[in-house]
């Protein structure tokens, strides 16, 4: 009989110690004799008890909740005071744990605590208390990222009127106050330096407004405006020879001006700046083959650099498993020199002639994306601290491991290609050019994207 096989496999679910099988079993199967049901149904009450209590004891507040919702369904009038008894347990267990993340300075974890008893209608002063600070904590953290020292500071003297007795406010103001009078030293610098037309110096201030507020807009502005006037000035500082033949473009070498070459039409389109607030700016060469050679304008290379390296000095190739270098002028792998292509690996210097150092990377496990860092003092026009070489996705955030490193955000923010069309995804709400987005969107070579605790801008080379 079918009732009958319901509870066979409920028993001997319950004797593996497989308590969720039981519990479906139980409550699928239509067991006639009541004698029967009522035996198995104490012997699931009392395994469900045993795990909830040892869920307590190891922190699984959401395991042990569970278990107790489903003692309680079995409806057994003898458990009834024993998983009331346990339930308040769990209650106070629950909002000492909050108030422990409170005093370690962690209001999200204090929140999504509180948040599992306010779901369940546990009214208690204590949770009132406890959402009061974190969400004040929050506030003074968020106003902070976007340079509002003022009104993080109020946030935090709120918080000490509630809760006078967490350790950290006070270190906290006393740091928020220092923050307001660096802030208000690297602005007026920022106006000094611009009357005078220094924008290098501009820039490096606004970078250090961005490393005390990485959501700092008016800084953010600023740098950008100094980016432009410093290109502008680049390019007219550059002399560039570009000659037309038969429709096509050509470009002329630098010192050899009788040899021309036509332009590599895979490499050409594919390039942006990636700037991270708080962070810094990243050269994306997108290209399935990226030139690399001196930073003039008649060699017309994707990655140009500020030595002494010949017009057209390499080619880096993106292959399946990741990137291969075409050796032009002199290079050098662990003191061997590159006479043919090389398939690179994470961790290798390159050494170029002139003394330029470029270290590959490719550091995360689930992407062949790859990162030139610049290991001599020698940088790239436009400047980046590093290049990023992209096998369709760039991912940016926390985890020491990804492309870009950003110590501060609490998400990790993707950057993928599609079809030739660039996207961007999060698992937190974003701003992209303004508009609010959930998922994922669609954006372009000069779009910013504005999260709650980070913001980064794309801009065509």
């Amino acid at each position: 009989m079918k009732w009958n096989s319901k509870i066979k496999s409920a028993e001997q679910a319950l004797r593996r110690g497989d308590l969720d099988r039981a519990v479906r079993c139980y409550e699928r199967g239509e067991i006639r004799k009541k004698s029967k049901r009522l035996s198995l149904g104490r012997q699931l009450a009392g395994a469900l008890l045993d795990r909830a209590q040892a869920s307590v004891s190891t922190g699984q507040f959401c395991v042990a909740w569970k278990d107790l919702d489903e003692v309680a369904k079995l409806n057994l009038q003898e458990f009834g005071e024993e998983t009331r008894g346990r339930k308040n347990q769990l209650i106070e267990l629950t909002i000492e744990s909050a108030d422990a993340s409170l005093v370690r300075g962690e209001p999200v974890s204090a929140l999504s605590c509180i948040e599992v008893l306010g779901r369940r209608r546990v009214m208690d002063w204590r949770l009132d208390n406890i959402k009061t600070v974190s969400e004040c904590l929050n506030a003074a953290n968020r106003f902070a990222a976007k340079g509002q020292f003022k009104k993080s500071i109020a946030e935090l003297e709120k918080a000490k009127t509630v809760r006078p007795d967490l350790p950290f406010l006070a270190g906290r103001i006393s740091a928020l106050k220092n923050r307001q009078r660096q802030m208000k030293r690297y602005v007026t610098d920022v106006e000094a330096y611009a009357l005078q037309c220094k924008w290098g110096d501009v820039s490096q201030s606004c970078k250090q407004i961005l490393h005390i507020a990485p959501t700092n807009q008016v800084a953010f502005e600023a740098g950008r405006e100094c980016r432009a006037r410093l290109k502008k000035k680049t390019r007219r500082q550059l002399d560039s020879t570009t000659v037309g033949s038969a429709g096509k473009k050509v470009v002329v070498e630098q010192g050899a001006s009788d040899r021309i070459r036509p332009m590599d039409k895979q490499s050409s389109g594919k390039k942006f700046l990636l700037w991270v607030d708080g962070v810094g700016g990243y050269l994306v060469c997108g290209g399935r083959v990226s030139s690399l050679g001196q930073a003039i304008d008649s060699a017309k290379v994707d990655i140009g650099i500020q030595g002494n390296l010949r017009s057209h000095h390499a080619n880096v190739e993106r292959v399946q498993g990741g990137h291969v270098l075409e050796p032009i002028g002199n290079i050098s792998i662990g003191g061997v020199d590159l006479d043919s292509k090389v398939v690179l690996k994470n961790g290798q210097k390159l050494a170029f002639e002139g003394g330029v150092e470029l270290a590959y990377c490719q550091t995360h496990a689930l992407s062949k994306t790859a990162r030139l860092d610049f290991v001599s003092r020698h940088r790239s026009v436009p400047w980046a601290d590093a290049v990023i070489l992209p096998v369709t996705s760039i991912i940016l955030g926390p985890n020491r491991l990804n492309h870009v490193y950003c110590p501060t955000w609490g998400e990790n923010l993707m950057l993928f290609e599609r079809s030739g069309q660039w996207f961007c995804r999060s698992k937190q709400p974003m701003e992209v050019d303004g508009k609010l987005v959930t998922k994922e969107t669609a954006i372009e070579l000069d779009s910013r994207i504005v999260g709650n605790d980070f913001s980064i801008t794309l801009e065509p080379v």
